[in-house]
């Protein structure tokens, strides 16, 4: 949590030092205009595997998952750690689709840009002037979303108060797994 934070302040701070970079300048302008345009297709949609398909592809699945372990990464066994990735995928889909009307739209503006090492967050707006922030992470010769913001709410940090709450009522990480199965 404390380095969520810590990467959180860092990147606001840049923000304000360096301000929005100009659309025209965003190496990552077109990435993240194909994932948006992609999540706007599957909110039309409102079908979780449309929104499973568009995560597989634009997605880092596996650092958002784990992401959202929180304190409790360290109880899930590696030999368990495909299972829980693949379950964790099926529940953005579900929930992805159970929010869908945050998503719709018909047309995504990049309004700012800035890049640390690894780390580009990209502003964006849509049509209906509602703003989506997307956390992206190199990857490759490309980029995957580390996180996406809509109506003020982080998709990976919802997830983690998500996950960490079923483990805290149910003691344990089965209870997570049992969750995610249901």
């Amino acid at each position: 949590m404390r380095w969520f934070s810590s990467v959180s302040a860092v990147l606001a701070f840049l923000l304000v030092l360096c301000g929005p970079a100009s659309a025209g300048g965003c190496a990552a302008e077109p990435f993240v205009k194909r994932a948006g345009t992609a999540f706007m297709s599957a909110a039309k949609t409102m079908n979780p595997s449309a929104f499973s398909g568009v995560a597989a592809r634009y997605a880092d699945l596996r650092a958002i998952a784990l992401f959202a372990l929180g304190p409790h990464r360290g109880s899930l066994p590696k030999a368990r750690e495909a299972e829980y990735v693949a379950l964790t995928h099926v529940f953005i889909g579900k929930f992805m689709a159970r929010h869908a009307g945050k998503f719709s739209g018909s047309e995504l503006e990049v309004t700012g840009c800035a890049a640390n090492g690894k780390l580009t967050v990209v502003h964006t707006r849509l049509a209906s002037g509602k703003p989506v922030i997307f956390r992206l992470v190199r990857s490759g010769g490309g980029y995957l979303v580390q996180d996406i913001n809509v109506s003020s709410v982080w998709l990976a940090q919802q997830l983690r108060a998500n996950f960490v709450g079923v483990i805290r009522r149910g003691g344990d990480i089965a209870a997570l797994f049992a969750y995610l199965r249901g």
